[in-house]
């Protein structure tokens, strides 16, 4: 069983990841995606072209919700399918220029909001968070 430390630990970093991402959306303006549309677009930005049940399996959500994800991100212009030319059947997706542009931008603005809440941290207090994210990771 778990301590109550340890209990409150968990809902402390729950919490704070609800609260960077509702700062991110306020602050950084990020009204483009979601933050699981931008999950998915930086994977397949660094695993490449992917099929829909890699992008399900990666984001531990079920294929007709990787479906409906996916078909937002093809609407606005941000992946594409491609198919392949010997079987038909396979599809792959693909992070387009315009993907890739939103991606960058976003990443950027969020690492900015991110900078300014860890520099609220002392060097020392930023060396010991590093340490145990380490150590946990």
């Amino acid at each position: 069983m778990s301590s109550p430390t340890t209990k409150d630990l968990v809902y402390s970093i729950l919490q704070a990841g609800q609260i960077w991402r509702e700062r991110a959306r306020a602050e950084s303006n990020l009204t483009d995606c979601s933050f699981l549309h931008l999950h998915t677009l930086h994977y397949l930005e660094t695993n490449g072209a992917a099929s829909m049940k890699d992008v399900a399996n990666f984001l531990h959500i079920t294929p007709p919700s990787a479906t409906s994800l996916v078909n937002s991100l093809v609407r606005r212009g941000f992946l594409s399918r491609v198919n392949n030319e010997s079987d038909r059947r396979v599809v792959k997706l693909a992070l387009t220029k315009t993907g890739r542009s939103l991606l960058q931008n976003s990443f950027k603005r969020m690492l900015a909001l991110v900078e300014k809440n860890i520099n609220r941290l002392s060097e020392t207090e930023k060396k010991t968070l590093l340490a145990i994210i380490k150590k946990i990771s």
